[in-house]
């Protein structure tokens, strides 16, 4: 394992990711973590994401596009609704 001299930092919002997982959207499961951030990734520029915010019990789909990392607090990300072929939480 490489040497990591910003180790004892704070890790705020706006530190750099550290972790990356696969989601599997579903229609009755919540996330077991909320990530910082999504990225997503389709076959099209823009796809349909179903998502329910963290704070919220409201899901909502929006057309995100590929390979951007969007700031997205969730606790759900749906799998009927939403069209991406990877969904990857990053923490």
């Amino acid at each position: 394992m490489p040497t990591d001299k910003f180790m004892q930092n704070e890790r705020g919002i706006l530190a750099p990711y550290t972790r990356a997982v696969t989601i599997t959207p579903s229609d009755s499961t919540d996330l077991t973590e909320t990530p910082r951030a999504l990225q997503i990734h389709a076959g099209t520029t823009s796809t349909p994401v179903k998502v329910t915010m963290a704070g919220d019990s409201t899901a909502v789909t929006m057309n995100l596009q590929t390979g951007f990392i969007f700031p997205l607090r969730v606790s759900r990300v749906w799998a009927t609704g939403t069209s991406a072929t990877t969904v990857i939480a990053l923490y």
